[in-house]
């Protein structure tokens, strides 16, 4: 059905709408087994490409109209062009009198590909008298298509579709004619530290940490292992070693001593001074759960130098710590140690890294 633009009175739109209904009826009710199809009597506007404009002025606009699906003509169509090169909030309300109460329209907005922007659906409960549906658009621009229409087989309406548009307001400032500071100057980058050497020697210098100086000072740490020219007789480090009697607090007896063997460290060799056994990677021979837990296997024991005092931890496939995964040693066999984990699940893959204790402070030598 076409739509009126301007001299529908509102009595008159809806003595039009009763008289489609009326019909539609009558022509149920002659051939009971005939249905009016929802588009035998629409106009060109029934289809997108006949939609009609909704022209703006002052960011208003609006359309009037007519559908009735017993009338068959159930669509119409509708196109608002927003201002070219703009994008804003686009806000639609239709507002329709029914023939008789409780009949619904509904609309849906589409943009210029087609793709849906907005619903206004049927209303689920037929005993509702409300006759107004309202959507909000945020972001709209370019062509916007509405298509109203007769929710069910039986509804039908006069109706006005009101259109508000509110364009984004576009922030006008121009940097250019604005005057920038300039940036803060950077720190001067300080000049590296010189090298130290035992002629060119400054307590104050870091680098100098580890040279002794020229002029020998006992008090100085990096002198203590370090005999001064000429050699002075009450200096440690300038007492020749007695190879039947090794001193370990002697450098110069250092030389007689083998390698610290890191599996069974002696604190009487000074090659072991500060050193430490390296950590243990093992596989888990045996998982058992526990109560308040998990009992574990671990393929490593006595021969690879573990002790109680060593502590242990579950490493994932990625050698990453699990989270809770520490071991608590409970005993020690020759290959395999026996152990508790508060997980009552283990990782699959999982395996364990052994740590062994800090190294025991090296003797102070006088």
């Amino acid at each position: 059905m076409r739509s009126s633009t301007s001299g529908w009175g509102q009595a008159a739109a809806v003595a039009v709408v009763v008289a489609v209904v009326v019909a539609g009826a009558a022509t149920s009710l002659a051939g009971c087994a005939k249905r009016v199809p929802q588009d035998l009597h629409t106009g060109a506007d029934g289809v997108p490409a006949g939609a009609r404009a909704i022209k703006l002025e002052n960011n208003e606009g609006r359309a009037r109209g007519i559908v009735s699906y017993p009338g068959g003509d159930r669509v119409d169509w509708r196109v608002i062009e927003l201002p070219p090169g703009q994008t804003g909030q686009l806000e639609l309300t239709l507002r329709w009198t029914p023939p008789r109460p409780g009949l619904d329209l509904s609309f849906e907005v589409y943009n210029q590909y087609g793709r849906t922007l907005a619903s206004a659906r049927p209303i689920a409960n037929r005993t509702s008298r409300r006759a107004r549906k309202s959507v909000t658009i945020d972001g709209a621009s370019g062509k916007v298509r509405v298509q109203i229409y007769a929710s069910g087989r039986g509804d039908a309406g006069a109706y006005t579709l009101l259109a508000t548009w509110k364009p984004t307001v576009v922030d006008t400032f121009d940097w250019a004619t604005q005057e920038v500071a300039d940036p803060p100057r950077l720190p001067a980058v300080p000049l590296p530290e010189p090298g130290c050497t035992p002629d060119d020697f400054d307590k104050k210098r870091r680098s100098c940490v580890d040279v002794c100086p020229r002029e020998y000072d006992a008090s100085w740490p990096a002198c203590f292992d370090t005999c001064p020219v000429p050699p002075r007789p009450e200096i440690k480090a300038c007492k020749l070693c007695d190879k039947n009697q090794l001193d370990p607090c002697l450098p110069d007896c250092r030389q007689y001593y083998a390698e610290c063997n890191l599996a069974a460290i002696d604190m009487k060799n000074p090659t072991c001074w500060d050193k430490r056994a390296p950590a243990i990677s093992a596989q888990l021979t045996d998982i058992t759960p526990a109560d308040d837990g998990t009992l574990v296997t671990v393929g490593a024991g006595n021969t690879d130098g573990l002790t109680k005092s060593w502590t242990g931890a579950l490493v994932d496939r990625a050698g990453t710590a699990v989270r809770g995964g520490a071991l608590r040693v409970i005993s020690i066999g020759k290959d395999y140690t026996r152990a508790k984990v508060a997980l009552t699940a283990i990782p699959a893959g999982a395996t364990v890294v052994l740590t062994p204790p800090p190294p025991p402070p090296a003797p102070v030598c006088k």
